[in-house]
């Protein structure tokens, strides 16, 4: 099973990406708060990551440090509408490894973005090569 991570204050983005990765055979964890991402980070594996920039009580920034620390290879996608000083990209720019995905955002560009980081994994999972996928 490939899992996904998650991490936005709106409990909206929440369930429709969970719905909408679960409808493609992904395991998905949300939660609401940085705290709680981080929390889950030390306990548990992810294949890809999906968190906002503006989370309570630690800053989405915060978040993505740590999931480089923990899982360096770990896609990342940051999530956010906020395009605020506080939340500008300089600081993503030092990080490797980051999608971004503009709010609000279309289904299939979701879907798109995530089936493109994870496939190396669902090839795995089913035991196709990249010979029998291509």
């Amino acid at each position: 099973m490939i899992t996904v991570l998650v991490a936005d204050d709106e409990a909206g983005v929440c369930s429709v990406v969970k719905l909408l990765l679960a409808r493609q055979g992904y395991t998905v964890i949300t939660c609401s708060d940085g705290q709680a991402a981080l929390d889950l980070l030390a306990t548990e594996h992810f294949a890809a990551i999906l968190t906002d920039l503006n989370l309570p009580r630690v800053h989405g920034l915060k978040v993505i440090e740590a999931a480089r620390a923990i899982k360096p290879g770990v896609p990342i996608v940051v999530m956010s509408g906020d395009d605020s000083p506080a939340n500008s990209e300089a600081p993503l720019e030092r990080i490797e490894g980051l999608y971004r995905l503009s709010k609000p955002f279309k289904p299939k560009d979701l879907l798109a973005l995530i089936g493109k980081i994870t496939s190396p994994l669902r090839d795995v999972a089913t035991g196709r090569t990249a010979e029998k996928v291509a």
